[in-house]
């Protein structure tokens, strides 16, 4: 019995030290488990800023760090918590419900394993700016944070204009504008020192439906000759643009004393030249009269006329006469009328007496004659007209089509050796014949060909008068110099061979866009100096219905949230069948164009203007006076309402 007894205290005893055990085993598990699965969340204390069109990372990383690739992991837009950006669950990235804006775009490369579950989001859009939060869940704990991105966009160059304020006191009113910032920029005045100016200044800012920030300032300023200001808007120290004036040269009425003494020396100087001009003019008369009148004395007194000297006024008068060729040895030609003389038998016609021993030489020719106030019997038809020179001195017409009035030209005047006088305009320009044989290199386009070319102009100081095509047109581009670069177009647009592009549909394309803007920009850009290009935008036998044509400065905005105007970047003509044609200025002004298949595109670098013609009628359609930026990339678009292509020429 007492060993029942004892046998029971044994299974007793035994029995306790097993839940002893147990209970020691477990405790420490059950402790660690909660430190594992309960933590923090770390964010950056500001927002996250990046450029448009870069890429991101938005920082979320776990406290303490340990792996957490079993767990959940949330990205979310706080007004869209169903559609994440990002949903990690399984092991893996989840496809549904993802936002199919975000598709393609983020990724988690922070690294799980040690607690960092970032976001990186590629090719940044205007549109993603915002608050993100960042969710982390297990089965027993969940925690979340909220990130902030900004997106930067760079607005466009400040435009400064300059009125006189109201009262006057030799203050001005100094305007800056500038468009198309995000997030708002900050504006600063300079003076010429780089002194900031803060005194008397207002800024405005506007945002427009796409969120983009407008500023203005405006800013009281007496300044003298050599002051300037300058206007900086900027979001950081490599984001920003900057604008100059010279108030003093912008202001109408301003320094009205400076213009009107300008303006009376310029009078003075005009007056002078025209009476020198007068009096040159005055004088060769009275010379030219006074040496008839003593031709005329000498041949009464029996003087020989090769004794004479001759005044050479014409391109007629630069041979010598039969009279002078005699005497000095030369051979005589009768064969034009202006060589001839009367015969004796003419001469006793005209009831004049005559010597036999140089019958020749002893009578008067038919322009001496006249000098002289006598009458001239004209017998013979070489003589029945008067030579050209004698027909512009009585203020006559004259008709050089038959052989009887030809005199030689300046050319045949060269190639007998003899000097030539070239008074009249027509002769003041060397022919093309002329100027091979004086070894001069001849370019033969046309008629533009007879002043100095464009490139001489510009080289002497002289402007290109934008009206002239002929003259425009001399700064063409060879067209294998504008070659359209295809990793540049729109994914509707289908370039061939570098000269050509067309629209193909959206469903013709792999990847169809959501872009709406269709162009295409050339690999070359323009930064100086002048340059013209022509665009051939319809065919004889087509009707295209849009396109349009342009430049573009570097680094444009390509979304199609950018409205293409000049703001942005973006200075072009465009064509639309029920539109008509436009530019694309606020406001249109009309332009009218009755037919028009080559467009011309004259850009000034130098002087920043963009002029557009219609090449069929070598008229000016439109000019652009202020395209200011570093580079210039001529853009194309063949439209998007028909498959007909659009070449450089």
């Amino acid at each position: 019995m007492f060993t029942t007894v004892g046998n029971r205290g044994t299974m007793h005893l035994g029995l306790c030290l097993r839940v002893l055990i147990l209970a020691t085993l477990t405790v420490p598990i059950r402790a660690a488990q909660p430190a594992q699965e309960t933590f923090t969340l770390t964010v950056p204390d500001g927002p996250t800023s990046t450029l448009s069109g870069s890429s991101v990372s938005l920082l979320c990383e776990l406290s303490p760090i340990f792996n957490v690739e079993p767990m959940e992991v949330r990205w979310y837009r706080s007004s869209n918590s169903h559609s994440p950006a990002l949903l990690y669950k399984d092991h893996k990235i989840q496809e549904a419900p993802m936002d199919p804006q975000y598709r393609g775009r983020v990724s988690l490369t922070g690294g799980m394993e040690r607690g960092n579950v970032s976001l990186t989001l590629e090719r940044v859009t205007l549109e993603d700016r915002g608050e993100y939060v960042c969710q982390v869940s297990s089965e027993q704990w969940y925690e979340k944070a909220s990130v902030f991105l900004t997106v930067n966009v760079t607005g466009s160059e400040p435009v400064l204009s300059v009125a006189e304020a109201r009262g006057g006191g030799g203050q001005m009113n100094v305007t800056c504008s500038s468009e198309g910032w995000s997030p708002q920029p900050k504006l600063t005045w300079r003076n010429k020192e780089g002194t900031e100016i803060r005194n008397e200044q207002e800024v405005l800012n506007t945002s427009d439906p796409h969120g983009l920030v407008s500023v203005s300032s405006w800013l009281l300023y007496a300044s003298s000759y050599s002051d300037w200001l300058a206007c900086t808007v900027s979001l950081s120290e490599e984001a920003k643009r900057e604008g100059r004036i010279l108030p003093h040269t912008a202001v109408p009425g301003v320094y009205k004393e400076a213009f009107i003494v300008t303006l009376i020396l310029s009078l003075v100087i005009i007056c002078a030249l025209c009476s020198v001009i007068l009096c040159k003019r005055r004088g060769s008369m009275w010379s030219s009269s006074q040496k008839s009148r003593n031709r005329s004395d000498q041949t009464e007194l029996g003087q020989r006329p090769a004794e004479t000297e001759h005044l050479i006024e014409g391109a007629v008068n630069t041979v010598q006469t039969p009279t002078e060729q005699r005497p000095s040895g030369n051979d005589v030609n009768l064969e034009g009328a202006e060589n001839t003389v009367l015969t004796p038998t003419e001469q006793r016609a005209a009831g004049k007496e005559f010597n036999l021993e140089g019958a020749v030489n002893t009578v008067q020719t038919p322009a001496e004659q006249r000098a002289a106030g006598n009458d001239v019997h004209l017998e013979g038809a070489e003589n029945t007209v008067l030579t050209p020179t004698e027909q512009r001195a009585a203020g006559k017409e004259f008709n050089l089509e038959g052989a009887v009035n030809t005199v030689q030209t300046p050319t045949e005047q060269r190639a007998a050796g003899k000097d030539v006088h070239l008074k009249g305009a027509e002769n003041t320009l060397l022919t093309p014949t002329e100027q091979r044989a004086a070894g001069n290199d001849v370019h033969l386009e046309g008629a533009e060909n007879t002043v100095q070319t464009p490139t001489e102009q510009r080289a002497a100081g002289k402007e290109v008068n934008l009206k002239d095509w002929h003259q425009v047109k001399g700064f063409k581009v060879p067209p294998e110099n504008i070659i359209l670069d295809e990793k540049t177009a729109h994914p509707a647009i289908r370039v061939n061979q570098g000269k050509r592009a067309c629209y193909i549909k959206e469903k013709d394309t792999e990847k169809p866009s959501v872009r709406t803007h269709l162009h295409v920009f050339s690999k070359e850009s323009f930064s100086s100096g002048q340059h013209y290009w022509e665009v051939k935008v319809k065919d004889s036998s087509t009707e295209k219905l849009s396109w349009y044509v342009g430049v573009a400065r570097e680094n444009v905005e390509r979304r199609p949230t950018v409205p293409l105007t000049p703001q942005n970047g973006f200075w072009i003509l465009s064509y639309d069948k029920e539109k008509g044609f436009q530019v694309n200025t606020d406001p249109q002004p009309p332009i009218t164009v009755a037919e028009l298949t080559i467009v011309g595109v004259f850009l000034d670098c130098d002087r920043h203007t963009l002029s557009f013609y219609n090449v069929d009628t070598k008229s000016l359609l439109y000019t652009f006076t202020d395209v200011k930026t570093s580079n210039y990339f001529p853009v194309f678009s063949p439209g998007q309402r028909d498959k007909y292509t659009i070449r450089i020429i």
